[in-house]
């Protein structure tokens, strides 16, 4: 199932930038790509330093961690048959927040001071993508091949930032079942329940579906979720889809 994440607050907004950062940074050092990575490291330097318009991510993650072991408190308490492996899941929070709500200075150091980084960021403000200004095509790739002490010690300092996001994620996922639903000629409206605080949406579509271009288009929030899908053909504009989607869905009662 490839999911599609929509917060519905700022907070899980915040976590959700800093999980799509760490898993592209990762790729791009895994894949060797230079810029890919400086992308990634410099959105998430935006994120943890609270650059672009954007608010310190930190606090809001360990926000969320908190109102999660809660809810795994709760949880044990309705279900006793389950309590030790909540109780673990809970104890893994609670070394988690303990980790962050240090902070990372290590890591926001790096991301600040580091002068490739600064000056790609430099770039992106004011809308030159690829660095022309700085002359980065002639020489990212050189100062990728020869600084990779730069790639190495970022990794190393995001480790627990990284583990504590995968964790959460992972049960942000698994904390409510997946329910089917048909979009009526692509659209869809979803209504939570004005009872429980609600603070993402994840749409799931099929490896398959997505292959064709399927594209879910959400917008709304906690009171009403409009979802529309597109249909993204290769070398074409995308498209409205008019004929009946069938996609799984879940709300999660999470930093609503």
């Amino acid at each position: 199932m490839v999911r599609f994440s929509f917060a519905l607050n700022a907070r899980m907004q915040a976590f959700i930038d800093v999980r799509d950062a760490l898993a592209c940074l990762d790729t791009a050092r895994r894949c060797d790509g230079a810029y890919a990575w400086v992308q990634a490291a410099c959105d998430l330097r935006a994120s943890l330093l609270g650059d672009l318009g954007r608010k310190a991510a930190l606090p809001e993650i360990v926000a969320i961690l908190a109102e999660m072991q809660d809810q795994l408190a709760r949880l044990a308490n309705d279900h006793p048959e389950l309590c030790a492996s909540i109780r673990q899941a809970s104890n893994r929070l609670g070394q988690h927040m303990q980790c962050l709500q240090g902070g990372l200075a290590e890591a926001q150091r790096h991301l600040a001071e580091d002068a490739l980084l600064a000056a790609y960021a430099n770039a992106q403000k004011k809308q030159d993508l690829l660095g022309h200004q700085r002359c980065l095509p002639q020489s990212l790739d050189v100062l990728w091949r020869q600084q990779r002490r730069r790639i190495e010690q970022v990794h190393d300092a995001l480790l627990p930032l990284r583990q504590a996001v995968q964790d959460m994620d992972a049960m942000l996922n698994d904390y409510v079942q997946w329910r089917a639903r048909t979009a009526q000629e692509g659209s869809d409206k979803i209504t939570p329940d004005r009872q429980r605080r609600y603070g993402l949406l994840v749409v799931g579509l099929s490896p398959e579906q997505v292959s064709t271009g399927l594209i879910p288009d959400m917008s709304g929030n906690h009171l009403a979720i409009r979802v529309r899908f597109q249909r993204w053909p290769a070398l074409e504009p995308a498209r409205e889809v008019g004929e009946d989607v069938d996609y799984h869905y879940m709300l999660v009662p999470v930093a609503g």
